[in-house]
């Protein structure tokens, strides 16, 4: 499948704003949000649902849905961010025509739950999506400036060449050498798991894996890790990046009833490094304080003697 690429984020253009999963928490992380494009000299232009709240999620899926394609079929609008993940992306896949976004291609941004919409995204219209900040990352005052630099740039149209290293901890960890090519597909861990078994199911053969999570446990990784291995996902991969595994380690009580038994580092060792294929481990990509946007559905090749990954296929143009 040829990859589908769409057209980068001009100087002064509009940013679409759509709520595919959980709502706000506070809606002045909303205002912060668009203050932080327009002070760059950007539009930003809310979906009609986009505010709205139900429970954990933001409206009905059916109205999720609609904005989602408004905003790809909006000739004002050119780029999608997710206003925020949390939980629901998966239940407006049904909704979505995945012809008419095929037709009309677009930068979309989010991260963690809305991985459900990247992997469908990419199984149905075969486009390149971005793994990156959402809506209320950017309005949060802790983002660094790493984070920003990279996702401006990345939207600008500059999406080849090495994914940077995290600047506060440059150091990262080969636990298989060598070095292959292949598409980048992945997201937050478990969210890849619940895509198991529907139409959007996650394909990795011939992928270099990309994966992050937040909030887990040595052990529950070693399960997700484990049940991708069983379900034959990890056999005709061609590597695998793992960014930032944030609160994952064993914690005051976390990780009950193994604490402390066996490391995070130790579980993606003994899981991952005998596939025979190159494995890093980590990249800035996550639930963490930088995360480098990352493309998802294009070429790469990761390098895990140089420890690098370096994007090789344009991701806009």
């Amino acid at each position: 499948m040829n990859t589908l690429i769409a057209r980068a984020l001009p100087e002064g253009g509009t940013i679409g704003v759509v709520s595919p999963a959980s709502p706000y928490n506070n809606y002045s992380d909303v205002l912060r949000g668009i203050s932080w494009w327009e002070a760059r000299g950007y539009h930003v232009k809310l979906a009609e649902a986009a505010l709205e709240r139900t429970d954990w999620v933001a409206g009905s899926p059916e109205f999720r849905a609609r904005d989602l394609m408004s905003m790809f079929l909006d000739p004002d609008v050119d780029v999608i961010q997710c206003l925020r993940g949390g939980y629901g992306s998966a239940q407006v896949i049904p909704y979505l025509d995945f012809q008419l976004i095929t037709a009309h291609p677009k930068p979309f941004i989010g991260f963690s739950d809305i991985t459900a919409l990247h992997t469908a995204l990419l199984r149905f219209t075969g486009m390149a999506t971005f793994y990156g900040p959402s809506l209320t990352t950017v309005g949060d005052t802790q983002m660094s400036e790493f984070t920003a630099q990279r996702f401006l740039q990345v939207l600008s149209g500059e999406t080849t060449g090495q994914v940077p290293r995290d600047p506060d901890d440059p150091f990262v960890q080969s636990f298989a050498p060598g070095k292959a090519s292949g598409r980048l597909v992945g997201g937050c861990l478990s969210d890849l798991l619940c895509t198991m078994g529907t139409p959007w199911e996650l394909n990795l053969e011939d992928a270099i894996f990309v994966f992050e999570e937040v909030g887990s446990s040595p052990h529950t990784i070693d399960r997700a890790l484990l049940q991708l291995e069983q379900a034959g996902k990890l056999k005709s991969i061609r590597g695998i990046v793992i960014g930032d595994l944030a609160d994952c380690d064993w914690g005051d009580g976390g990780g009950s009833p193994w604490p402390r038994t066996k490391t995070l580092e130790e579980v993606l060792e003994e899981r991952l490094g005998s596939l025979g294929v190159p494995v890093i481990y980590k990249l800035p990509f996550g639930h963490s304080t930088h995360f480098a946007t990352l493309p998802l559905g294009v070429q790469a090749t990761l390098d895990a003697n140089a420890c690098t990954l370096e994007v090789t296929e344009p991701a806009l143009h």
